[in-house]
């Protein structure tokens, strides 16, 4: 039997999710806390396989109680079940340890699945994300240069692009030729790792170029 404690703010959800496991499932809801602050003294008295976490909590996140059981040297499954869809949410969970996340509105065939890959720490998305999930993992594998090995001319130039400006407009603002906007512009693209314009001022804002 997996033995699940939720995590989560809203006592009439945890209620509902622990009410549709069923003795076949092999899944058992042994503890429910709405303050992420219980978690460690939840863990240390009891014997739980996989946390089930919401991430947006009032005092404490999920994220922010994966960075306090990391903290403290806990090692547990944990699997994110939140609304959230957003690559900053998904980003922030993984990085603190999650081993899965899931949406809410999953069907409880979806939700058993994860809990079990959840507790032999194998990964599960949910189908919605796995875009997201994928491209956060490619991004992650992909050689990228720091804003430090970038010149500042073509800092210069990134933030122009940021500000909507075209080769034209940016040649006159930085006083050189239309040339060498281009040559600095293929430059930062190879350096970067990146095709398009877009994904260059989204990387540049991620990593603090601009």
């Amino acid at each position: 039997m997996i033995k699940v404690l939720i995590v989560d703010d809203h006592h009439l959800f945890a209620e509902g999710v622990k009410s549709m496991f069923k003795p076949e499932d092999g899944i058992e809801v042994v503890a429910h806390t709405k303050s992420g602050v219980a978690i460690p003294y939840i863990l240390d008295t009891m014997d739980i396989d996989v946390i089930l976490m919401d991430i947006d909590m009032p005092v404490m996140d999920g994220i922010a109680c994966m960075e306090l059981l990391m903290s403290k040297g806990y090692n547990k499954p944990t699997l994110m079940l939140t609304m959230h869809q957003s690559i900053k949410q998904i980003k922030g969970a993984l990085e603190k340890g999650a081993q899965g996340y899931i949406l809410k509105d999953a069907s409880k065939p979806e939700l058993v699945h994860a809990i079990i890959c959840t507790s032999r720490r194998e990964n599960y998305f949910h189908p919605k994300i796995n875009d997201q999930v994928f491209d956060y993992f490619r991004r992650k594998t992909t050689p990228k240069t720091n804003a430090q090995e970038l010149s500042e001319r073509e800092k210069e130039i990134i933030k122009c692009l940021a500000d909507g400006l075209n080769t034209k407009a940016i040649s006159n603002e930085l006083f050189i030729s239309e040339h060498t906007v281009k040559t600095h512009r293929r430059n930062i693209m190879h350096k970067l790792h990146v095709k398009t314009s877009a994904e260059l001022i989204k990387l540049a804002m991620d990593e603090g170029i601009i």
